[in-house]
């Protein structure tokens, strides 16, 4: 800091939580069994946490206790720690009371109860020389992290991950993660290096924003509606997980399999039938036909299926396939042996960019996205029409957090919003009115599963560029208005919160 021509010093951000706003709430349905079982059916990214907690709390061994998953209607990560309450919740009543139990908590209970993303508090002092160049960062972070545990701890290596894109010189920090009256927060898609990746950004244009160093001219010939364009770099650290296979082929050539990942609405089982059909295609026998009609995916059950693990982290459809890719390679193998023995016998026999433009409304505060275009690097796609709607769904998910979804509580720690009456998520309004998104397969990767790239969660990063171009047009605005008055036009410093909605940005256009 000391090596410094400016400074900026005690800086503040606030960055708000974000809802799951999945499909299905929370449920499940458990049964009792015979020999003092229990059967749960649970929508959930970790039946395997589910089934150690029930054991525990009911006091009985775990191969007493079989949870099994056939798909959960949506997660992003709140189906993982906070599904867990519920099926344990449904386990204990069917348990003692010998009879089914289900429970389906509707969308105001589910909204109170799951906590969300993460709000925090940051300051921060940023030191830099007149060309630009940054010498040194220092963070002071305050994580809410509600009144549970959860997943809070690991958040901080999260965000530094993402934060650390960038060389700020001497970088230190301190994150603190608070225990307070908030419901306890969770995983949440891209968990830490979402809030890491706008922090980052932050500080980069504060220091170009005292620095003068951004002009756009275009909007010097509009008054009322302005534009703003911006481009932003992302890192995203991908964690490999253990995930268990199992590929059966049966008497009439058809095939059963088993993965350890969940399905969620992200394609999962879609990639690993192909990945199953391509492995045991090597076989080349007569008569396989459309062999995908010939594959089914087989629904998750822990006792079937031991040490599944997390489904989270955007690599689980990836692990899922390699652990399948392996089986069939094993199933390959032997069938050649016996095919040429038979032969013998009878003769025959798959990194980010985006560029994007927004349009705002001065008097009404509303922006518009007239058009994102984003090029996405795959690796090599195992699905691209698949990989195609998680790099949609994730940019839609982001800018909902960054511009719309105020996921607030009162005084007393309770979640205020109650449904969609008061809680705005993407619509067709709001997503961009163009939406360009191509996908690069950049090539083999020999320390990639399949040479294929995580697709779920790096794109959400990518829609900071929404709250990072909106800021520039309310710079842009200040700076008219100024001008207008016939004032400096160099104190244009602000802070654009999270998530920058309609009156937010017509407040800081200084227009009220």
């Amino acid at each position: 800091m000391a090596e410094a021509d400016h400074k900026i010093l005690s800086a503040e951000i606030k960055l708000g939580s974000q809802y799951y706003f999945y499909m299905e709430t929370q449920t499940a349905l458990a049964v009792p069994d015979e020999d003092n079982c229990i059967v749960v059916y649970s929508s959930i990214q970790a039946p395997e946490y589910a089934e150690s907690t029930i054991s525990r709390c009911l006091g009985i061994p775990e191969h007493n206790v079989c949870v099994i998953t056939r798909r959960v209607g949506g997660g992003f990560g709140g189906k993982a720690m906070k599904a867990i309450p519920v099926a344990t919740a449904c386990a204990l009543a069917a348990y003692n009371l010998r009879r089914p139990v289900r429970m389906y908590m509707n969308r105001k209970t589910d909204m109170k109860t799951t906590g969300g993303r993460h709000p925090m508090e940051v300051t921060y002092n940023v030191g830099f020389k007149e060309d630009g160049k940054i010498t040194a960062l220092h963070l002071d972070i305050l994580i809410n992290a509600g009144i549970g545990t959860d997943i809070s701890p690991i958040i901080p290596l999260f965000m530094v991950g993402a934060i650390k894109k960038y060389d700020w010189g001497a970088f230190s920090f301190d994150i603190k993660v608070c225990r307070t009256n908030h419901s306890s927060k969770s995983a949440m898609r891209g968990p830490g290096e979402v809030q890491g990746t706008f922090i980052s950004e932050a500080a980069i244009e504060h220091v170009a924003s005292v620095l003068s160093m951004d002009v756009d001219s275009f909007n010097m010939c509009n008054k009322w509606r302005q534009r703003g364009i911006s481009r932003v770099p992302i890192v995203h650290e991908v964690l490999l997980r253990s995930n268990p296979g199992k590929v059966s082929i049966l008497g009439d050539g058809s095939v059963a399999v088993e993965v350890g990942g969940i399905e969620l609405g992200q394609g999962l089982w879609t990639k690993v039938k192909q990945m199953t059909a391509f492995s045991l295609s090597a076989i080349k026998c007569d008569g396989m036909g459309d062999f995908l009609d010939k594959i089914r995916i087989i629904q998750a059950n822990t006792l079937s299926l031991i040490q599944e693990g997390l489904t989270a982290g955007s690599t689980t459809s990836e692990c899922s396939c390699e652990a399948v890719r392996i089986c069939c390679n094993i199933l390959v193998e032997r069938l050649t042996r016996i095919k040429e023995n038979l032969q013998e016998q009878m003769g025959s026999v798959e990194w980010g960019i985006l560029i994007l433009e927004v349009e705002v409304n001065l008097l009404t505060g509303q922006t518009t996205i007239l058009q994102s275009d984003i090029i996405y690097d795959c690796g090599q796609s195992l699905n691209p029409a698949v990989d195609l709607g998680q790099i949609e769904g994730a940019f839609v998910q982001g800018i909902g957090f960054f511009m719309l979804e105020e996921y607030l509580s009162n005084s007393d720690g309770l979640v205020i919003p109650g449904g969609t009456w008061t809680y705005k998520i993407p619509t067709i309004e709001t997503i961009p009115r163009q939406f360009n998104v191509e996908i690069m397969n950049s090539g083999h990767y020999k320390k990639r599963l399949l040479s294929s790239k995580a697709s779920g969660e790096p794109p959400l990063l990518l829609a900071v560029l929404v709250h990072c171009a909106t800021r520039a047009v309310i710079k842009e605005a200040r700076k008219q208005l100024l001008r207008w008055k016939g004032l400096n036009e160099s104190d244009s410093t602000f802070q654009l919160e999270v998530p920058a909605t309609m009156s937010i940005v017509k407040k800081l256009q200084c227009l009220l």
